[in-house]
């Protein structure tokens, strides 16, 4: 009976050491998220975003391959969980890629901000220096949620060029994002593409851009008239980031 009793036991901690086993990893999300995250690089030939496992992440990358261990530690849960997020995030690209009302996209991995235009378009967008806030005159502000659309309201101002600064918020940064602002009057034909889609998966490294209106949509008071409007996708509910604008 008691040698029976120990076999049983045995038989079950046998089991349980099993199904241990073989139950996948997950490690520490926020971790492994933070170490995937300076891997993630952008294709702007195929407009997509993956994942770069010869990427040189950091100078001491070059000398140590830390990073790629830390890469290597990874837990294949937490992976895939990354590479099912940029699918998401690469099927939203893909439809704003479609879309004749999207003019430019602005990308943002790991170390860098890239903004590529898409088709021909009566306004210019570009990135620009990044400037302390305090040098400049804000002049109006622009709330980016997720599931719903914002504006500024119209105004008019003698600046071809308005300078845009994009501040995430905090919850974003550590997440992949993806929204649209707009500005249909800088253009001198309702038909010319109005829109720039800003996606990706860290902070904007680079968050400072510039808006520059057709020359002939100037009014004959000398005025340029303006509206930035936007709307916010992923994340689908909350402050997603603020825009300011300045002349």
């Amino acid at each position: 009976m008691y040698k029976s009793f120990l076999w049983v036991c045995m038989f079950i901690s046998s089991c349980s050491d099993d199904a241990i086993l073989s139950e996948p990893v997950v490690g520490n999300t926020q971790t492994d998220m933070e170490i995937l995250s300076r891997f993630i690089d952008v294709n702007l030939a195929t407009n997509e975003y993956y994942i770069n496992g010869n990427k040189k992440t950091r100078v001491s990358s070059y000398v140590t391959g830390s990073d790629w261990r830390d890469l290597e530690k990874v837990s294949p849960v937490n992976l895939e969980k990354c590479k099912n997020n940029l699918a998401v995030l690469n099927a939203e690209v893909a439809r704003a890629i479609a879309d004749p009302e999207i003019a430019y996209m602005v990308f943002s991995v790991n170390g860098k901000t890239l903004v590529k235009k898409l088709r021909d378009t009566d306004l210019e967008f570009a990135s620009s220096q990044n400037l302390n806030a305090s040098t400049k005159a804000i002049s109006y502000s622009l709330n980016v949620n997720g599931g719903s659309d914002t504006s500024t309201g119209k105004f008019k101002d003698a600046s071809r060029t308005i300078r845009m600064n994009v501040n995430l918020h905090v919850n974003v940064k550590s997440n992949y994002y993806y929204f649209q602002i707009s500005s249909p009057n800088a253009n001198t034909s309702s038909s010319s593409p109005q829109s720039v889609v800003f996606s990706g998966t860290e902070p904007l490294w680079n968050n400072s851009f510039t808006w520059t209106a057709n020359g002939d949509a100037q009014g004959s008071d000398g005025l340029f008239s303006w509206e930035f409007k936007s709307k916010g996708s992923t994340p689908d509910f909350g402050h997603i980031a603020q825009c300011t604008f300045s002349y």
